[in-house]
């Protein structure tokens, strides 16, 4: 089993990718083999302008705060294996053992703003409170989602967290240098031996873009875990390759395709069934497991990854 993190190994059945630190710059390896990706200009590199990473990053937790305040519902649901409808809630939220009570001035803001699943709010309308998400500034909006998205045991308290992993994801699909860099890593990475690829958030992103590059030079089961193309439409659209027709590209390299997302995970809960955007062939399943942001273990642990991997292994 591998995992694409620091210098690239060379061998195995198995290539894991959980790979926010890779592009994030926190690791001296990092700092080193992508020392000034994103600095240069613009035009020259592919990278979007400050403002429309900003107004990415507020459209990828805006969407992440919907999703979190529809999840409540779902919590303790009898069936652990599905996703119930939004008509059924069991969710107390103020009971001493979830984390979200913790955070009394976050989660009211989540309960001020909500919507209902399929619901959009009239452009310019407000709820009482709500001023500084509805405002005109994109940091200020910003600021208030992050505070909001706190009040999820996802982001475990920290408003901070929550805008760090926003800004991740959309340096990402912004800064096409980076972008191309940690893609080309990633294929490296995955030899002809290769049986399975394991991606995790923004590492399902960057492995399935590596797998549509790869063609069908090697053939693999692909399991992703809480992937980033599970979250706002905006991800979906900036794909390479794009879209077309509203259907996202299936890979050559790719024989197979397991999708497994958490119920707790608001980063991927809003389109959690991928059918829905790359058509028939995915197998996949939304699992009753408590996981937080960038911890992958939860995932690991559960059956339901282990029946992907071993469908891989053996197939």
């Amino acid at each position: 089993m591998r995992a694409v993190r620091g210098p690239v190994p060379r061998s195995g059945d198995v290539v894991v990718l959980d790979v926010a630190d890779l592009f994030a710059g926190r690791t001296e390896h990092d700092k080193k083999a992508y020392q000034g990706a994103g600095k240069a200009s613009g035009e020259a590199n592919g990278v979007a302008t400050h403002d429309e990473t900003e107004e990415l990053t507020e459209a990828l937790l805006s969407g992440w705060w919907t999703s979190a305040t529809r999840i409540g519902k779902f919590e303790g649901h009898p069936d652990r294996r599905r996703r119930p409808g939004p008509g059924l809630s069991s969710h107390s939220s103020g009971s001493p053992n979830n984390p979200a009570s913790q955070n009394t001035a976050s989660q009211n803001a989540l309960s001020r703003n909500s919507v209902s699943p399929g619901e959009t709010r009239p452009h310019g309308a407000t709820e009482p409170g709500a001023e500084a998400i509805d405002g005109s500034d994109v940091r200020a909006r910003t600021s208030a989602l992050s505070a909001a998205l706190s009040a999820s045991p996802y982001f475990r308290g920290s408003p901070e967290l929550a805008a760090a992993e926003a800004r991740a994801l959309s340096r990402y699909l912004t800064d096409l240098k980076l972008r191309h860099e940690v893609r080309d890593r990633t294929q490296a990475a995955i030899l002809p031996d290769t049986k399975v690829v394991v991606g995790h958030g923004i590492g399902a992103l960057i492995a399935y873009e590596a797998l549509c590059a790869l063609s069908d030079a090697v053939s693999v089961t692909f399991v992703s875990l809480g992937a980033a193309m599970c979250g706002p439409q905006q991800v979906f659209t900036r794909l390479e390759p794009a879209p077309r027709n509203e259907q996202g590209h299936w890979p050559a390299a790719i024989r197979r395709w397991f999708n497994v997302v958490a119920h707790s995970d608001p980063t991927a809960m809003i389109a959690p069934q991928l059918t829905e955007r790359f058509g028939p062939g995915i197998e996949d399943e939304v699992i009753e497991i408590k996981t937080s942001c960038g911890d992958l273990q939860p995932y690991l642990l559960d059956r339901a990854t282990g029946r992907a991997l071993a469908t891989g292994l053996v197939g």
